[in-house]
């Protein structure tokens, strides 16, 4: 698995905006893993729909802009999560499983 340091360096973002989206993502699923599960037969079904947990979290908390409802006290500077400084977007879901599965 990568390092916080790996993946910012693979991003063009901080290890530290690393841990905070891996933060983000973490109370945005607590707030919200009991209704998405619900909408599948199962746990396991969740799952095998998404293939891996961090695919299937990544979707469930970055999609929509989940995070900036449930990640913390300033939603607004999550920005840098969807766009780079240049502005052009980021492959999002591929950042957040990276994020979800570094090692420190």
């Amino acid at each position: 698995m990568a390092t916080r340091k790996n993946v910012a360096d693979q991003y063009g973002i901080t290890p530290a905006q690393a841990v905070r989206l891996r933060d983000a993502m973490s109370l945005t699923w607590c707030a919200i893993a009991h209704d998405w599960i619900s909408c599948f037969e199962s746990s396991v079904e969740a799952l095998e729909v998404y293939g891996t947990e961090a695919a299937m979290i990544a979707e469930a908390t970055l999609d929509a802009d989940r995070i900036k409802m449930y990640g913390g006290d300033d939603p607004d500077n999550f920005e840098w999560v969807y766009k780079t400084p240049e502005g052009s977007y980021r492959s999002v879901l591929e950042m957040g499983e990276a994020v979800w599965n570094m090692t420190p």
